[in-house]
Formats: C-alpha cells, structure tokens, sequence
C-alpha cells in the first residue's frame, strides 16, 4: 500500500477482513509487494496480494477459493485487464469457459500462488536487475515462465481497478486500466 492510498485500507478490509498490510517505504515497488508477499501463513496453501487500487468483486472471497480449488498447483490472477489484440469474441469465449490458461503473468493487480512457490519467487526476483525494482509483477511473470507455471485468469475478473487513481509507476490513469470484464461489486 502506497501511502497516498492508505484511504482505501477500510474499503479493502471491509471487503476482505483483517489482512495484513506492506506499506510502501519509498524504497520500491518490488520491496512492497516483496514484503506482502512474505506475510503469507506458512500453514496455508495458497498467498494472494491485492494492490493498494483494486476494486474487490462481490463474493471475491468463496469466488477466489472455488478458483484455487479448481486450478490449485498454478497461479492465477484475478485480474485480466486490457490489451490492444483483445477482441469482443475473446472475451466471449474467455467468459464461456470461465477463464484461460496462459504462461505469461501481465498484471500484479491481485495475484494468487501456492505458497511452496513464494520464497523461490521472491529468491529469483531478488537476483534479477535493478530496472525491474518497479516492475513486481515482471519479476513474478519471470519466475512463472522459468519454473513452467502457466497462469489461470477467471473471466470475469474479480478484481478491478479503480478509476479515480493514476498509476503510481506510469502516472497516467488510461481508460485501458480496466478489466475486459468484471464481477462488479
């Protein structure tokens, strides 16, 4: 959580009870989401991060542990948002099958591992160049693709980003920073 966003905390607990929070110390995206990766439960089987600016889909919680259910040895993101080459009849399919399988990570909006993956991830994320210190889920799509773990996005995602708040990396807030289909709230 960036401290300019500490205004949603009571929204995202609400939404997802009493979790714990990575403050940005200012030092880089990487050493936040490093650090809320790392709060994970060690008795649990899966650790999912949500960023400081998503939007939390209605019943993201028994929705997230039906899809860590049914897809438990991979990642999976809860979000899925835009790309140029999206078309109508992607999103149609996608949300036909309830999602797709890729083996690439795009977005750290709202990530979900096993938990026998974190420290390994956070181990090769340490070890990549400096120019990824702001680039988390580049860091997390790297380990993915050297370890042969494919991604599962839900479609519709369950998490979506907010409108009102401008990328802390890109500083822009482009209309594209959108789910291709949301839940809703």
């Amino acid at each position: 959580m960036h401290p300019s966003r500490e205004k949603f905390l009571p929204y995202l607990k609400d939404k997802l009870g009493d979790i714990p929070v990575s403050m940005d110390r200012g030092i880089s995206i990487w050493d936040t989401s490093k650090r809320a990766w790392l709060k994970y439960n060690k008795t649990a089987t899966h650790h999912c991060v949500i960023q400081d600016d998503a939007i939390i889909g209605k019943d993201f919680i028994k929705r997230a542990e039906e899809e860590i259910k049914k897809h438990p040895d991979i990642a999976i993101s809860f979000y899925r948002g835009w790309r140029r080459n999206v078309t109508a009849e992607m999103i149609d399919e996608w949300t036909k099958n309830g999602g797709y399988l890729t083996n690439w990570l795009s977005w750290g909006l709202a990530v979900c591992l096993p938990v026998g993956h974190i420290e390994a991830m956070i181990k090769n994320g340490e070890a990549m160049p400096k120019r990824y210190e702001n680039h988390d889920d580049t860091k997390i799509a790297k380990y993915l693709t050297k370890n042969k773990i494919k991604v599962w996005y839900p479609i519709p995602s369950l998490v979506d980003h907010r409108t009102d708040e401008v990328s802390l990396i890109q500083k822009t807030n482009s209309p594209r920073r959108k789910a291709v289909s949301f839940v809703g709230e």
